[in-house]
């Protein structure tokens, strides 16, 4: 069983890495293993009469550093200094390379109610409970889980699912571990 690839700031992707891409809806597109079981758990969510939408999957690198300028720059209009402003920008965006989006193994989701907002009121949705309960049936797992903001240097982001495989994903799942934590308790 292969340890998933941990992307972050201490572990970025190499900048040659490409991932093989497959669209999975409306110009959306996933690594190909990674699209595929998103698709059985959309078509799986949706036997379950629950409507889970995709707002955001594969970024190029180019797309990720103009959503990072772009956190930055809010920041410092609201009166930062520019160093804090990378500082909490860097807490809600990844910079290039260091985003599970560039690998294409993330997407952002949601419910057709909220859909493309960024809001922790996502986790009190059915979809939200749907995906708590069956996302690592299908190989994915909450990237950003509540209270594990200092494992993971990323706020809580319920709206962020993560492949992993299914095996990973049900042990990650089952020991309400973070990937920084089940890659340290289980290295290669």
């Amino acid at each position: 069983m292969k340890i998933p690839m941990l992307i972050n700031r201490k572990n970025p992707m190499p900048p040659d890495y490409y991932p093989e891409l497959m669209e999975i809806s409306d110009d959306y597109f996933l690594e190909k293993n990674a699209c595929k079981a998103m698709n059985a758990l959309l078509k799986a969510a949706a036997k379950c009469g629950v409507k889970i939408c995709i707002f955001s999957a594969y970024r190029s690198s180019t797309y990720q550093q103009k959503l990072f300028d772009d956190e930055v720059k809010i920041y410092t209009e609201q009166g930062y200094s520019y160093s804090d402003a990378l500082e909490k920008a860097s807490q809600a965006v990844a910079l290039p390379y260091t985003s599970e989006h560039n690998a294409g193994l993330a997407a952002d989701v949601s419910s057709p109610e909220l859909f493309g907002q960024t809001t922790t009121a996502f986790d009190k949705t059915r979809q939200f409970e749907w995906l708590d309960k069956n996302a690592c049936k299908y190989g994915f797992i909450l990237r950003y889980p509540k209270n594990k903001e200092h494992i993971t240097g990323i706020m809580y982001e319920p709206w962020h699912y993560r492949y992993v495989g299914t095996a990973h994903a049900c042990i990650i799942k089952e020991n309400s571990l973070t990937l920084e934590e089940y890659i340290k308790k289980f290295p290669v």
